[in-house]
Formats: structure tokens, sequence, C-alpha cells
């Protein structure tokens, strides 16, 4: 069965975190998340935002019944529509026309190419596509983040991205990051509400939703970061980021599948619904 997970007419911040716990934010049974499951909104106080749908209106769906599958089951996949890695325990579907290949990185690699410098974690390793050519995304201390000014954010800006203005590459992308259980633990991070935590934090923007439940190995969380008074390929913009997060856990490790959406000038819906398929096709192997 498919949760929608995302619609033009919903207009309250979600949030459901109690101390370490993820709220119960749906009628999950087992690894199931059927149609008439019941999403609870907590309203943040004093704070409402609009959860804009991409491109006027495009929904995403993700049935997660099936974010887990069987060593074997993996082993049969059609090898020319999937990228199946044993070794890390993961399936991603191949890229399709105008994506990258599947990149291979380390995270202190990854935020290099988006002239970021990694403070932790730097080693893990991350598998990311992309669509197209990046465009330029230039912004200073005067450029507003969710209509606060980018000084007032809760970390040093500048010890990630260094002195202002700062020039970024922007991509419509898919970006799967792998965590090692050994590695994680001792920043604090033992169980998937923790990492979903941490992810949020660093990620920073605002969480507009979370659907989970205590105890589950998986989790879906979405994010939105609206920017004003930046400069977008040279011309002067203002831009929303769409961040979709479906977080796993195995045995060994926490997965963190993101998709990286903002409609662009010259870019297909298609790019959206080719997103839509990739979280849709991912897997983690048990």
């Amino acid at each position: 069965m498919l949760e929608q997970l995302k619609s033009p007419g919903f207009r309250t911040a979600l949030i459901g975190l109690f101390g370490t716990l993820l709220t119960v934010c749906g009628g999950l049974g087992g690894a199931l998340v059927t149609s008439a499951a019941t999403v609870y909104e907590v309203q943040r106080q004093n704070q409402k935002v609009a959860l804009a749908a991409p491109d006027g209106g495009q929904t995403l769906k993700v049935d997660m019944g099936t974010v887990f599958i069987s060593r074997q089951e993996a082993a049969n996949l059609d090898p020319e529509k999937y990228y199946v890695n044993l070794e890390r325990g993961f399936i991603l579907y191949r890229p399709l026309p105008s994506w990258s290949a599947v990149e291979e990185m380390t995270v202190q690699e990854q935020l290099g190419q988006e002239s970021a410098s990694c403070l932790v974690l730097c080693d893990q390793p991350v598998f990311l596509t992309r669509y197209g050519e990046a465009i330029e995304l230039e912004s200073d201390l005067e450029t507003m983040v969710n209509g606060q000014s980018i000084e007032d954010l809760p970390y040093q800006i500048e010890e990630i991205y260094g002195p202002p203005p700062w020039k970024l590459p922007y991509y419509n992308q898919m970006i799967l990051n792998i965590f090692t259980k050994s590695e994680v633990e001792p920043l604090g991070i033992r169980t998937l509400p923790d990492m979903i935590l941490r992810m949020s934090f660093v990620a920073g923007g605002r969480v507009n939703r979370i659907i989970a439940q205590e105890g589950s190995q998986f989790a879906i969380v979405q994010r939105s970061t609206a920017y004003e008074g930046i400069r977008l390929g040279g011309e002067e913009a203002a831009m929303t980021i769409d961040n979709w997060w479906l977080f796993a856990e195995a045995e060994e490790a926490f997965y963190a599948l993101e998709i990286r959406y903002s409609p662009l000038n010259g870019q297909s819906i298609q790019v959206w619904d080719d997103l839509q398929m990739y979280i849709d096709q991912f897997r983690v192997i048990q």
C-alpha cells in the first residue's frame, strides 16, 4: 500500500520528537504503511509552514512495505535496471537518461564538491547521482534562510563554507549516506531516532513531516529550505529546496537516502518523476 506523503493542501509544520524517540505519526504495522493510516499533526508552537509541493502539486509516494529485501532476492534482480551492492547491503535503481552514473565517494569528497568542509564521519561512504549540470548558487551575509538571517543559523556557517560570499553548486540529486554503527556510536548515535535528529540538525532547514513508529527500522522525513537574497546562475533569485529522506536501520549500519529537489528553469517535471522512482526502488538488503 502507498501512503501519500506530500500534499499541496497540507499547511502545518509537523514534528514528533520526544527526547530521542519518534512519535507515532502513522498507523504502521510491521514494515507496512496502509492507506488507512492516520497521520497525527503536531503543530510547532508559533510556527506554521506552507509545505510547497514541487512544481505545483507533485506528490511523493513511498511503499514502505518494500524497504527491506533478502540477499537472495537482491541477487536475482536485473543488473541492467538495478545497482546492487551486496558488500554495503543496498540496492539503487540505475540512473535514468540525463542523470550521471552512480558515483561512490566519501563524505569528505562529497562535501568538497559542494565547497564545504567535513567536520565528522569524513570517511563514511556516499553514493549519488545528479541531474544535468550544476547551477551556481551565490549567497552572503544578507541571505535569508527560512525567514531568518543566515548569521542566526544554529551552526557556524563560516566554519563549514569559509568566509562570504559563498558560491555553491546546486544539483537536483539523489544521495545515499551509509553510516557504520561502530563509527557513529562515539557521537551518541545508537538508534535510528538518534541518527534522524543528528542529520536534521546538521542539514538545517525546517522539518515539516516525520512518518515513523517508535522502535521501527525505517522512517520518512521531509524538510524544506527557503532562500531569499541569493543569486542563481548569476541572477537575483529566491529558491526553495525540498528534501525527502528515507532512513533505514540494518544490523551494522544506518542508511539515509535523500532526494533533493527544486524546480529549476529549463528542467522537465520528469526530474521529479525520476527522483520518485529512485526513492521508491531503494532497498536495504537483510
